[in-house]
C-alpha cells in the first residue's frame, strides 16, 4: 500500500487541516501518516484559537514516521511560522514529491493568526500545487523507467 504524509494543523470542526487530508488519502486506498503543526479551536462559523506546536515536538513526530514508514508522497498544509517551516523542511523526506498548500486564511474566512508572515515554501523545488495531486499521485500504478526509484511513487 502506498503512504503519504500530511504536515499541517488539526481542525477541531473536521473539515479542513490533517482531518480533511487523511480522508482524501483513504478515499483513493492511500495510508495516510500525518504531523500535527498546530491545534485549532474551530467550527464552520469561526476559527477561535490557533495553537502551534513547539519545533520540537513537530520534528520528534516527523522522526518518529520517517524512521519507521515509507513516504511515498508528501502534503504541506498551514505551518504557521518560519521556524516551522524551516523544522519540517529540514525533516521532509527529498525524494517524496511534495504539495505545498500554504494556509493563510481559512474557508470561512478567518485569518490564521500572522498577516505579517509571508508564505514560505517548506522546499524550494515543491513538485506540485494542488492538495488534489497526492491522491492521484500515490494511487497511480508505478511506473518504471530507467530512473526510477523505489521510494516514489510515480
Amino acid at each position: 500500500m502506498r503512504t503519504a504524509l500530511t504536515v499541517a494543523g488539526s481542525d477541531s470542526g473536521g473539515g479542513a487541516g490533517i482531518q480533511a487530508d487523511l480522508k482524501s488519502f483513504a478515499a483513493v486506498g492511500v495510508h495516510g501518516c500525518s504531523v500535527v503543526t498546530c491545534v485549532t479551536a474551530q467550527n464552520t462559523r469561526a476559527v477561535t484559537s490557533i495553537f502551534p506546536l513547539p519545533v520540537r515536538e513537530i520534528r520528534a513526530q516527523l522522526e518518529a514516521i520517517l524512521s519507521d514508514i515509507p513516504i511515498h508522497a508528501a502534503k504541506t498544509g498551514m505551518l504557521y511560522s518560519r521556524d516551522i517551516v524551516k523544522t519540517v523542511a529540514e525533516g521532509l523526506p527529498k525524494r517524496a514529491p511534495l504539495v505545498v498548500d500554504p494556509v493563510m486564511r481559512s474557508s470561512i474566512g478567518s485569518s490564521r493568526g500572522r498577516p505579517s508572515s509571508r508564505p514560505t515554501s517548506p522546499r524550494p523545488r515543491n513538485s506540485r500545487g494542488s492538495p488534489s495531486r497526492i491522491p492521484r499521485t500515490c494511487a497511480a500504478p508505478r511506473r518504471r523507467s530507467p530512473r526510477s526509484d523505489p521510494g516514489r511513487c510515480s
